[in-house]
C-alpha cells in the first residue's frame, strides 16, 4: 500500500479522481485548493521519503509601516510513519500581532474527512532557553496523521515587523512539488529579494505593485550520517521592503550586508555607555596588569563567569540589547547583552571592540541572501599592533586591515584565545560604525584541540590487563569536559565515562579516577584512571591475541553508497595515543600488525609498533585539519575510516615459550 502510493503518471491519477467521486458527503468542508493540490499525480521519490509536501503558497500583503497580513496555504500527503511529525501544526505571534482566522483539514485513506476549527487550537508559549519571550504558539495535532493521508493547513495573521523584511526557506525536509509566494506593497513602496540561483525560482510581476515567486519539484534532504544541519541545507529567498524616507529604506533598497550592518550599527548605538561602577569594577579587575593580554583575560573572565545567561526578548529586544548599565547591575542577559557590556568594559581599559552577527549552526548564514537570520552575538576585539598574538588562534582581519579576535562571551568554557568549532568556519557580519562586513570566521588549526592519552598496561599469562592512564586534553575537548562536568550530576558522569571505557575494554572494573581541572593551563584538563580487565586478551592454544590499541575507537562505520552532502566533523583535533605494554614473561612475539599510513589532507592517521625486550609500545596519532568533507572526496574518507578501523581492530600475535 505505500509503495503504491507514491507512484506517478495516469494510473495514480485515475485512482485518486475515482476516490474523490465516492467520498461521503458530510458536515466537513473540503477546501477546493486542497482537492486540487491532492488531485495532481505525484513524482517518484525515493523509498525513503517520509511525506511529500504538495503546496507551500504564502502571500504577504503590506498594509503599511509595520503592518503586514500573512495568509499560507499548506497541504501535504503522509507517504510512510515517520512522517507523521507533519501533524505538528502551528503558528507563531508576537505581542500585539492577531490570529484572523486558522484552519485545518484532513482526508485519510479510507476518505475519511476531519477538520479542526479556530477553537481546537491551543495557546501556548515559545518553549525555549529564554526566561521570557513574547513568541506564542497556536498549535493542534492533525487528525489521522497516517501514511496516505492528505494534511491541509490555513491561516492569516496580522503581522508587525520588526524589521521589513521576508526571510523563508525555499526548500524544507520533505520533498516540495509546488511553492509559491506573492508580496504586495502600497503604492510607491520598492521591494529588493536575494535567493540562491541553484533552486530554479521563477519571479514575476503581479498586480499593480506586487511581486510572485515560484518553484516546482524541490527535493527534499535525505539523512545521512554526520551530515550538516538541515537548516544550513535549504534554500532561501530573502526579500526587503520599505517606504520612501523610512529610516531602513536605506537597508532594504541596497539588499547588502553592508546596509545590515549600518541598520544594527543604529540600533545599539549608546547601548554600551559605561556607568561609574562599571568602571570601578574594570579598575579593580585590572589592577597591577599594564599589558593587553592580561587586561584582555581579567575581562573577558568576569563576563564570562559572572554574567549569567537570561535571555528576556520583547519586541525589538529580540535584535537591541539592554544597555551596559542595566546588565552589568542585574547580572544577567543574553548574549547581545553580554557583548555589549564586555564591550563597555574593555573600552574603559582601551581595548576597542565590534559587534559580530552570527549563527550558531556552522553554515546557515548564507552569503549570498542578505539577511537578518542570526541566532548569536559574539564580540570581535581589536588587537593592537603592539600585543602579541600567539596566544590567540581565533583571528580575522577586516578589509580595513585590523586584526580581531573573536570572542564568544556566552560561552563560559571557551577561554579568550579559542572559539567553539560551531562558530568556525562561517560567514559573519562584522558591524562597525554605521556599516557591516560580511567576513568568514577561521578555522582553528588541529594544535589548538590537542588530546595526548598515554597508558602503561601489564598483560598477564591468563590473558587479563591492568593500566594506568592519563589523558590531556587542551582546547575544545577540554572544554567539553568541563561542560560534563557541571551539568551532569558525579553519577551520570562516570556512568558516561564507563560506557566510553566498555567500547574499548570489555568486563572491566574501574579502580580510580582523578580529574584536575586545571593543570598547565585554565583551558588545560587532565583525567588519570587505573582499570583491570580479567579477559583482554584472546588465548587460542599456544597462542595470545593482543590488541595494542588498547582504549578509545576513532573509527566511524560508514555507508558504501552515494553520498549527497558534506560531512561535518566536530572539530580539528590533534589526538596521540601512547601505550606500552609489559608482555608476561613466557611468551614471545610470534607477528606484528603492519605500521599504517594515510593522508587524505582533510585528516591524517598513522600508527606504529615498536617492540623493546617484553615491552610493546604502540603509538598512533590522528590529525584532523577540516571541519567540513565535500560530497566528492566520499572516497577518500570511507578509505581514511576502514583504514582506522582495521588497525584499531589488529592484533598482536604472542607465542607461548616450550
Amino acid at each position: 500500500m505505500l509503495q503504491s502510493l507514491s507512484k506517478t503518471g495516469a494510473i495514480g491519477f485515475v485512482v485518486w479522481a475515482s476516490l474523490l467521486v465516492q467520498a461521503r458527503e458530510s458536515a466537513v468542508n473540503i477546501p477546493q485548493w486542497m482537492r486540487q493540490a491532492a488531485s495532481r499525480p505525484l513524482a517518484t521519490y525515493p523509498a525513503e521519503t517520509k511525506a511529500v509536501v504538495l503546496l507551500d503558497q504564502t502571500d504577504y500583503n503590506v498594509t503599511g509601516p509595520g503592518e503586514c497580513v500573512e495568509h499560507t496555504r499548506w497541504v501535504a500527503k503522509i507517504l510512510r510513519p515517520e512522517g507523521r511529525s507533519l501533524g505538528h501544526l502551528a503558528v507563531d505571534l508576537r505581542q500585539g500581532e492577531k490570529l484572523n482566522s486558522i484552519h485545518a483539514w484532513t482526508l485519510d485513506s479510507s476518505l475519511h474527512q476531519y477538520e479542526l476549527k479556530a477553537k481546537d487550537f491551543i495557546e501556548r508559549s515559545l518553549s525555549s532557553d529564554e526566561l521570557y519571550s513574547d513568541i506564542k504558539l497556536f498549535t493542534a495535532e492533525a487528525p489521522a496523521p497516517d501514511p496516505g493521508s492528505i494534511l491541509a493547513f490555513e491561516f492569516e495573521a496580522r503581522r508587525h515587523p520588526i524589521f521589513n523584511q521576508i526571510n523563508q526557506f525555499l526548500a524544507q525536509p520533505h520533498p516540495v512539488r509546488e511553492l509559491e509566494i506573492s508580496l504586495t506593497l502600497p503604492p510607491g513602496w520598492e521591494a529588493r529579494d536575494s535567493y540562491s540561483d541553484q533552486i530554479g525560482l521563477v519571479r514575476a510581476a503581479a498586480g499593480t505593485n506586487g511581486w510572485h515567486w515560484t518553484a516546482h519539484d524541490l527535493e527534499g534532504i535525505q539523512d545521512e550520517p554526520q551530515m550538516p544541519p538541515k537548516s544550513a541545507l535549504l534554500d532561501r529567498l530573502s526579500i526587503t521592503y520599505f517606504q520612501p524616507g523610512n529610516q531602513d529604506a536605506s537597508f532594504s533598497r541596497a539588499g547588502s550586508w553592508n546596509a545590515l550592518g549600518e541598520w544594527y550599527s543604529r540600533l545599539t548605538e549608546g547601548r554600551s555607555q559605561p556607568t561609574p561602577e562599571i568602571r570601578l569594577q574594570v579598575e579593580r579587575l585590572t589592577a597591577g596588569k599594564t599589558d593587553f593580554d592580561s587586561k584582555l583575560r581579567a575581562l573577558t573572565a568576569f563576563v564570562q563567569s559572572e554574567i549569567r545567561y537570561v535571555a528576556i526578548e520583547i519586541g525589538i529586544g529580540g535584535y537591541q540589547p539592554h544597555p551596559a548599565a542595566e546588565i552589568f547591575s542585574h547580572r544577567y542577559g543574553d548574549c547581545k547583552d553580554k557583548a555589549t557590556l564586555l564591550a563597555s568594559m574593555l573600552e574603559l581599559a582601551g581595548i576597542h571592540t565590534q559587534y559580530v552577527l552570527i549563527d550558531s549552526d556552522r553554515g546557515f548564514v548564507n552569503a549570498a541572501v542578505p539577511s537578518i537570520w542570526f541566532d548569536h552575538v559574539i564580540t570581535a576585539i581589536e588587537i593592537p599592533e603592539s600585543a602579541s598574538r600567539s596566544h590567540y588562534d581565533a583571528l580575522v582581519t577586516a578589509k580595513s586591515g585590523k586584526r580581531y579576535l573573536l570572542f564568544d562571551p556566552t560561552d563560559e568554557y571557551t577561554p579568550v584565545g579559542g572559539l567553539s568549532p560551531e562558530l568556525q568556519a562561517s560567514d559573519a557580519l562584522l558591524v562597525t560604525a554605521g556599516a557591516g562586513e560580511l567576513l568568514r570566521t577561521p578555522l582553528l588549526p588541529p594544535e589548538s584541540n590537542r588530546i595526548l592519552r598515554t597508558g602503561h598496561f601489564v598483560l598477564a599469562e591468563n590473558g587479563g590487563i591492568t593500566g594506568e592512564v592519563t589523558e590531556e586534553r587542551h582546547g575544545d575537548p577540554a572544554t567539553r569536559e568541563r561542560m560534563s562536568l557541571q551539568y551532569a550530576d558525579q553519577r551520570q558522569r562516570m556512568n558516561e565515562f564507563e560506557g566510553w571505557l566498555a567500547r574499548s575494554v570489555q568486563g572491566f572494573s574501574l579502580d580510580s579516577v582523578d580529574i584536575l581541572k586545571a593543570t598547565l593551563a585554565p583551558e588545560d584538563f587532565t583525567i588519570r584512571y587505573k582499570f583491570t580487565a580479567p579477559q583482554y586478551a584472546q588465548l587460542r592454544g599456544p597462542l595470545m591475541l593482543v590488541r595494542p590499541r588498547v582504549l578509545d575507537e576513532k573509527a566511524l562505520l560508514i555507508e558504501h553508497k552515494p553520498r549527497r552532502y558534506p560531512i561535518a566533523l566536530p572539530r580539528t583535533a590533534h589526538e596521540v595515543d601512547i601505550y606500552e605494554i609489559e608482555l608476561p614473561a613466557h611468551y614471545q612475539i610470534d607477528d606484528l600488525p603492519d605500521p599504517v599510513r594515510i593522508d587524505v589532507g582533510f585528516a591524517s592517521y598513522q600508527s606504529s609498533i615498536q617492540v623493546e625486550g617484553l615491552k610493546l609500545r604502540y603509538r598512533r596519532e590522528y590529525v584532523v585539519r577540516d571541519l567540513m568533507v565535500p560530497s566528492g572526496q566520499y572516497e577518500q574518507w570511507t578509505r581514511l575510516e576502514g583504514m582506522i578501523g582495521a588497525d584499531e581492530a589488529a592484533a598482536v600475535v604472542l607465542k607461548r615459550l616450550e
